[in-house]
């Protein structure tokens, strides 16, 4: 595309900034930079640091832009789009659903079973880790899964002599082992359909794709497994068994009803807002009729403080920082869109040699969506997003298959980069949820970044065999398809 330049600005672009359009991706990069000196330097760890960060990002990048009121337009429209509104209200509803577990006593329940089945220390984490893969499983979307499940088995976890940090581990590794397995998963859907075969135009195949991936996911499921057993036992119990024995509950095995009802009506219509919904109702429900719900833990009303309390409402103010986090920052993704950053970046790719070749292509690929997936704090669906349409242009050249490239991209948004301690939101948005544990029991222990990091086995391991396929050319040669040569038949074949 020839650049059409009016008085130093490039009129490809909604967005113009002063000197270079390279300012689109000031906010990006100086949101990276604040989150690590808070997180790093300064060791505050919380999403308010990821919202103050944002907040001074995108403040500098309108100060640079020559059209301001577009720049804020532009930020509405990051939100607007129906993904990013989406995965608000997921995260609203959500944590409802988590208070109403919470609530019908599921920690009593889950302790129950640890005392009666011998399932303590790390042993228990590995149950934590099997079962938030289950949950994901079913949901479809890794972080509104942790942000349900971390109130549920972080305080019986530490009860029952897990180790903090790697019961945490488990929680996130167990929440993208489960993604990665699900038929319902929001990225992998979004991934197989932008990717296509640059012969006949067909997307790729869901059940292809996770037969080629499911046998590295397992094995790696598995080394991990053993490994929390064996590491997750080193937390000291905070209670002894007689109290422990006071507060298992079988009743509140109940609450694993919401949950199973969850998970079906998620499978069947491929809609986590539809099965959260009517499993909130089942648990409100099962937890009055059981007595472990009183109608006051439905809504209370503190008029000393001018509050309202109760699961929904404690439910939602607990989502507000998550929620304030991922409007800046899909303001954000917005702009470098449309400053042209996206853009300026596929001719840059393209443009390289090794793009050419099938492992060169592979390795744009994979540091690309890692690139994007870090400087987006680890939020997979929209770097799946933002990135697909590279990954498909550079993919198709050199013969990539649209099943390989979607194996790439998933793999990659999944692995490091969305758990970089300095700005991952599975990582600042369990230290919060723990913090705000804590504040209610002291006796829970805090956790920190980088230790959560260096235990999350299943991503850490999976960024390893993503060397091995791009490296070694794992599968690739079973995977390969007729090279796309000419730009115009890729645009044809996509229609």
């Amino acid at each position: 595309m020839a650049h059409q330049r009016v008085d130093g600005k490039d009129k490809r672009f909604a967005l113009q900034f002063y000197g270079t359009q390279g300012f689109a991706a000031l906010p990006i990069l100086l949101y990276m930079v604040i989150a690590a000196v808070i997180s790093i330097g300064i060791r505050y760890y919380g999403m308010e640091a990821l919202i103050f960060a944002s907040v001074i990002g995108l403040l500098a990048g309108f100060f640079l832009c020559r059209n301001k009121l577009e720049y804020w337009a532009s930020c509405v429209r990051g939100l607007t789009q129906f993904g990013n509104a989406n995965l608000i209200f997921i995260f609203i509803i959500i944590a409802v659903f988590g208070k109403v577990l919470v609530a019908g006593d599921i920690g009593g329940g889950l302790l129950w079973i640890g005392l009666n089945c011998g399932l303590q220390g790390g042993a228990f984490v590995v149950l934590v880790f099997v079962g938030c893969a289950v949950f994901a499983t079913g949901s479809g979307a890794p972080f509104p899964a942790l942000l349900a499940l971390v109130p549920i088995f972080y305080p019986t976890g530490i009860m029952l002599g897990a180790d903090p940090t790697v019961l945490v581990g488990a929680m996130i590794s167990g929440v993208f082992f489960g993604d990665a397995l699900s038929p319902s998963s929001q990225v992998i859907h979004v991934t197989i359909n932008s990717q296509h075969d640059p012969g006949t135009g067909r997307p790729a195949d869901l059940v292809e794709v996770m037969k080629a991936r499911s046998p590295y996911l397992v094995a790696i499921a598995l080394v991990s497994a053993v490994l929390f057993f064996l590491l997750g036992g080193a937390g000291a119990a905070t209670v002894s068994p007689q109290e422990l024995a006071g507060m298992a509950d079988a009743r509140g095995l109940l609450m694993f009803v919401p949950i199973a009802l969850l998970l079906a009506i998620c499978v069947k219509t491929r809609n986590l807002l539809m099965g959260v919904s009517w499993a909130i109702l089942a648990g409100v429900v099962l937890g009055l009729a059981s007595g472990l719900m009183e109608p006051a833990a439905l809504v209370s009303f503190d008029f000393a403080k001018q509050q309202m309390h109760g699961v929904f409402m404690d439910g939602v103010a607990s989502s507000v920082n998550l929620v304030f986090a991922s409007i800046l920052l899909f303001g954000m993704i917005q702009i470098a869109v449309e400053g042209g950053i996206l853009e300026k970046c596929c001719d840059f790719l393209m443009g390289l040699k090794m793009a050419k070749k099938p492992a060169g292509a592979e390795g744009i690929v994979a540091l690309g969506t890692g690139v994007i997936c870090c400087l987006l704090s680890g939020s997979e669906l929209p770097t799946v997003i933002m990135f697909k349409d590279v990954v498909e242009n550079i993919g198709q050249r050199p013969g990539i298959s649209a099943n390989r490239r979607s194996i790439l991209l998933t793999a990659m948004a999944t692995n490091i980069p969305a758990i970089v301690p300095v700005n991952s939101i599975f990582i600042m948005g369990s230290i919060t949820l723990v913090a705000g544990l804590a504040g209610a029991n002291p006796a829970l222990p805090l956790v920190a970044p980088v230790p959560i990091f260096t235990c999350c086995f299943y991503p850490l391991m999976l960024a390893a065999v993503c060397f091995g396929w791009v490296v070694f050319g794992w599968g690739r040669k079973a995977t390969a398809c007729k090279p796309a040569i000419e730009k115009k038949d890729l645009v044809a074949n996509n229609g």
